[in-house]
């Protein structure tokens, strides 16, 4: 290497390399060498239990509807279970303290996220990820409490009994969880919903005939050339691209790299195997769009830069789709590329520009970069 003067800048590059390992500084600026996936693994699930509260919660520093841990922390156990096992077995005594936190946040009617009146945290997404964490590491003695969840998961499904016919669009879905909104709206309905709900009630193996006919009702509905789009209702979550219909009359929202994971994940979910069509196709969709940095299908020049916000999101859940289809492996070098640059000295990740979707917070940052890079070393 050399320099506009011709000196040689090896000798110093190392003595720097040897001052900033000593002093333990951890800037981004120079790499001497690149983290292994599992260090990355390693110091991410340091943090994360580092961040355990006494109560056996994990609790937002930076969004009030997170602070309460109701959402956060099944999410984040589920997270660690699920992808970093070797840290689970590690703490062990920390893992029956999150259990011990989420059996005691679930109300007499099976919720999870309504412990304060006034301010509902993700109901379905909480009680959906606590179900998951009971049934992965709770006792014999849940299962009357998983049941008990698993029955408000069910009631939830957008049907007949709720108002929602199969003509209706949200039919077979789920949506935010709790009471309706007045007037006969649904609310915010959406694929993340409806695939997490489906996922917690097939771990519990609580999906019948009826929910699952429903559920892919909804999914044939929401599958468009293959991959996905978000909502059949809340047209402003729509991410991908928009192009009129025919007549000029209406839009059509087109697939995009995450709702297309959720797609295809909850189609699993519902008992459809790898090889129908269905999925066949979703998965070719993605192939199609194999870019992890920015997720295929939506646009660049977003105005509300959702390629940037959902930067943590995509990585875990394009994770969890190849761990579905058991190739995550070939995920591995891109991932660590990826985020090796971004893991900060405590080992937490963190998204500056993903305040809309949360990933400003540290904690669930962290966690969806714990589910990108398990997912990789998933056997």
């Amino acid at each position: 290497m050399e320099s506009i003067s011709g000196r040689n800048w090896l000798p110093l590059i190392t003595v720097l390399c040897l001052t900033l390992m000593l002093s333990g500084s951890t800037s981004p600026l120079l790499h001497c060498d690149t983290p292994s996936t599992s260090q990355l693994l390693d110091r991410a699930c340091q943090y994360l239990w580092s961040k355990q509260n006494e109560d056996g919660g994990w609790h937002s520093e930076t969004h009030g509807l997170l602070r309460s841990g109701q959402a956060l922390t099944p999410f984040v156990l589920h997270t660690l279970l699920r992808c970093a096992p070797r840290s689970v077995e590690q703490h062990s005594e920390d893992v029956a303290r999150a259990i011990g936190f989420i059996r005691m946040s679930i109300d007499d009617d099976g919720i999870v996220g309504l412990a304060d009146p006034d301010i509902a945290e993700y109901p379905n997404y909480a009680s959906a990820f606590a179900v998951r964490c009971l049934v992965a590491a709770g006792q014999d003695e849940d299962r009357p409490l998983i049941e008990r969840v698993c029955r408000y998961l069910k009631s939830q499904q957008f049907s007949e009994k709720r108002g929602f016919g199969q003509e209706h669009p949200v039919h077979g879905a789920w949506g935010f969880g709790g009471p309706l909104p007045l007037g006969g709206s649904p609310g915010h309905v959406d694929l993340s919903y409806t695939r997490h709900v489906l996922e917690a009630l097939q771990d519990a193996d609580a999906i019948d005939s009826i929910i699952a006919s429903r559920a892919q009702l909804y999914l044939k509905r929401m599958q468009r050339d293959g991959g996905f789009y978000f909502s059949s209702v809340v047209k402003a979550a729509n991410k991908g691209e928009r192009i009129p219909t025919p007549d000029g009359e209406g839009t059509i929202y087109l697939p995009y790299a995450t709702a297309t994971s959720e797609g295809m994940l909850a189609l699993q979910a519902t008992g459809v195997k790898p090889d129908d069509s269905r999925v066949r196709l979703a998965i070719e969709w993605l192939e199609s769009h194999p870019d992890l940095e920015h997720p295929g299908g939506i646009p660049r020049d977003h105005p509300e830069g959702w390629g940037q916000v959902l930067f943590y999101y995509h990585l875990a859940i394009r994770g969890e789709v190849a761990m579905a289809c058991r190739n995550a492996g070939r995920l591995k070098g891109p991932m660590t590329e990826l985020l090796a640059d971004r893991q900060r000295g405590d080992g937490s990740f963190v998204n500056p520009l993903g305040t809309l979707m949360k990933e400003d917070d540290p904690i669930l940052a962290t966690a969806l970069a714990v589910t990108a890079l398990g997912a990789t070393l998933t056997p």
